[in-house]
């Protein structure tokens, strides 16, 4: 049973972002590609159209970490500890009144992965935060290494690890 006080959520890939952070987000998580960041550096159309911008009543954090685990080496950046801790800092007021949105390229792993985190610091056990998560994004598939940041940020202890390896997915 998901806490009835909790924030709304919804997470999503790039697609969608313009048209939910106009109507119905008040806090974004934008997770971006290294090299996405790197091409809107300078402001194009398609930039300004897919990702949002800060306005009256949306409150942003964006970061930029690629959809890696640090094993791969392909000259792309993964997730820090230190990029996770930035979004926990940034979601840790949420309220039942607020409409989060999390989104990065697809809606699939970063997002994902940091959707559970969220909603674990937010009182969720594991099993329940990945369950929701799935529930939101039917085509979940976590990134494991933003999953084992979010359970050593949270002090988790393992937990949200352990129950990531052993959840089944779709």
């Amino acid at each position: 049973m998901v806490n009835q006080k909790l924030f709304k959520l919804r997470i999503t890939g790039l697609s969608d972002v313009a048209q939910l952070s106009k109507h119905w987000a008040t806090h974004i998580v934008s997770i971006l590609n290294t090299n996405w960041a790197k091409k809107i550096e300078g402001v194009s159309l398609l930039g300004e159209l897919l990702i949002p911008s800060p306005s009256p009543g949306l409150f942003l954090h964006r970061c930029y970490f690629d959809d890696v685990i640090p094993e791969d080496d392909l000259g792309l950046v993964p997730a820090t500890l230190e990029d996770i801790q930035t979004i926990l800092n940034f979601s840790e007021t949420l309220t039942a009144n607020d409409n989060l949105l999390v989104h990065c390229s697809a809606g699939i792993s970063r997002s994902t992965a940091v959707a559970c985190g969220i909603l674990c610091q937010h009182g969720l056990s594991p099993q329940q935060a990945l369950e929701t998560v799935c529930l939101i994004r039917k085509r979940a598939s976590p990134n494991a290494h933003i999953i084992s940041l979010m359970d050593d940020a949270l002090k988790l202890r393992g937990l949200l690890k352990h129950t990531y390896t052993t959840f089944e997915f779709w």
